[in-house]
């Protein structure tokens, strides 16, 4: 296993709801100059959303957990609107229920995604617990600067404007076809 010293000592800490102090651009620069080739295209990989294989089963174990917080959203989604959608099978490896159901508790759009955001850091930290100078740290970082970036981007004021037109349309269209 390749120790990654230097590249992980030379990383400021992130933090949610701080200022981010790297960009994404910045930290794959940096990662491609001083990691391994192969260490890197897995870094590449390590992207919220990401189905692939990675090529390592640390960060797969990431994105499986993802994905069965994806699946258990979606799944109280369609019941909250009484759709029938069949929905790929689960793996079971994680036991979700409960953090879904606290989020769809919440009202606001942005308290959720802020709660969504907050549950997978936490279950970054978990996972990066005994993993401080390898690969893992690294794609640990990266899916934590991912997060970091993404509230970064959150404007409260236009995010709910956004919302309020697009549930208008929705709503228009759906008035116009019940008519």
């Amino acid at each position: 296993m390749t120790n990654y010293y230097y590249t992980v000592a030379a990383l400021e800490t992130i933090r949610l709801e701080e200022k981010v102090p790297i960009s994404e651009a910045q930290f794959l620069q940096f990662a491609e100059d001083t990691i391994d080739g192969k260490d890197y295209q897995v870094l590449l990989k390590s992207r919220w959303g990401h189905t692939e294989p990675t090529g390592l089963s640390f960060a797969d174990q990431i994105l499986s957990w993802e994905k069965e917080l994806r699946l258990e959203l979606a799944k109280a989604r369609i019941l909250k609107l009484n759709f029938e959608q069949a929905l790929p099978a689960s793996d079971g490896n994680y036991a979700l229920q409960e953090q879904v159901r606290a989020v769809m508790a919440l009202d606001s759009p942005l308290d959720r995604e802020r709660f969504l955001d907050n549950l997978r850091w936490s279950f970054l930290e978990d996972m990066g617990a005994c993993h401080f100078f390898d690969l893992e740290a690294l794609v640990v970082y990266y899916l934590k600067l991912q997060l970091a970036l993404r509230q970064a981007k959150f404007q409260e004021e236009l995010g709910r404007e956004s919302f309020e037109k697009a549930y208008a349309a929705v709503t228009d269209s759906f008035n116009l076809t019940t008519l």
